[in-house]
């Protein structure tokens, strides 16, 4: 009797057939009409695709993107997991919103609080303009400092105080305000009729005295003094035409402030400079008469040589005039009467 291990399975014997037979194939038919039919058949068949958009396929790597956290229950081997945390990723764009809106909260802040409002008004560079006066009159106090632009109060100091010449202005953040100014060197004080009108500095912008100075050269005269090439009254200005970058003429002519200064380096210390509308610049003689030179200084020292001869004729012929003319270097001449 054949013993168990010897016994051959049903199994066994199809294998074995299939490694002697050679795999048989089921002929396809050569009939084209059964070809085409079998094409017909297939190409009815429906297939059914299904499409997937790029939000769920995000979806689905956000979800397998997750971490998965495992607590420890305590009892060596055991763990329970915990639902999967989503993971953020912040864009540039998202970062860039924040920023905006983090900047309005900070602008309506800055607002609203008094913890930004004008606290202090900084001054350096004045001598005789105070501090007190110039914050009263740009009434800054208080005033968000967000508000404050620095060309505008430039602006309104210059156009406030003709005896400031430059000013600079700095804001502080988050209350105070440096305000840097350069005040006007007084050059000549021009007095009419004995009574004090103005300052008028180098470049012949007149403004109020105010304070002490000790160099102005005090002029005494009868009019105003000859202004410059252009210059046009206030009174008759027009606003409507006038631009911000019009450049603002002075008073005076500069020309003249440097003959003035120029003649009174040469007239007799004692005597005082005297300005006349219709013969210039001079001033009174040690001798009792007054002499003018006109109102430049063009041919000065041929005048002062010409007058030096006058002077000696007029001795010589024992003469008493009341007025010296020495505007027009070939045309001099002299007044007895008043």
């Amino acid at each position: 009797m054949a013993s168990g291990s010897n016994r051959t399975t049903r199994a066994d014997e199809v294998r074995a057939r299939r490694k002697i037979e050679p795999a048989r194939r089921k002929p396809i038919p050569t009939n084209p009409s059964v070809r085409v039919s079998r094409d017909a058949q297939n190409a009815s068949r429906v297939v059914a695709r299904r499409s997937y958009t790029s939000t769920q396929y995000s979806k689905s790597a956000a979800t397998r993107n997750r971490s998965r956290v495992y607590m420890p229950t305590g009892t060596p081997g055991s763990e329970v997991r915990l639902p999967p945390l989503p993971q953020f990723h912040f864009s540039w764009r998202l970062l860039s919103g924040l920023i905006a809106v983090g900047m309005l909260v900070l602008l309506f802040m800055m607002e609203t609080s008094t913890a930004f409002a004008v606290d202090q008004v900084n001054l350096s560079g004045g001598v005789r303009v105070p501090v007190e006066e110039i914050s009263q009159k740009l009434d800054i106090q208080g005033e968000s400092i967000i508000h404050v632009v620095p060309s505008d109060i430039e602006n309104q100091i210059l156009e406030a105080f003709p005896d400031i010449k430059a000013a600079e202005v700095k804001v502080r953040m988050p209350t105070d305000i440096d305000i840097v100014i350069q005040e006007r060197i007084p050059a000549l004080l021009w007095l009419n009729n004995e009574e004090v009108v103005y300052w008028i500095d180098q470049d012949g912008f007149a403004f109020t005295v105010r304070g002490e100075a000790t160099l102005p050269i005090r002029v005494y005269a009868n009019s105003e003094p000859p202004h410059p090439l252009g210059w046009v009254p206030p009174e008759l200005q027009l606003e409507a035409i006038e631009t911000e970058n019009q450049e603002k003429l002075p008073l005076v002519d500069p020309a003249f402030v440097a003959t003035v200064q120029k003649l009174n380096s040469i007239k007799p210390a004692e005597s005082p400079m005297l300005y006349d509308a219709k013969n210039g610049l001079g001033w009174v003689d040690p001798h009792g008469w007054q002499v003018y030179f006109g109102d430049d200084d063009a041919n000065i020292d041929m005048k002062l040589l010409e007058y030096t001869k006058i002077v000696e004729t007029i001795l010589d012929r024992n003469l008493q005039p009341v007025l010296i003319s020495m505007e027009f270097l070939h045309a001099p001449y002299y007044r007895l009467e008043p």
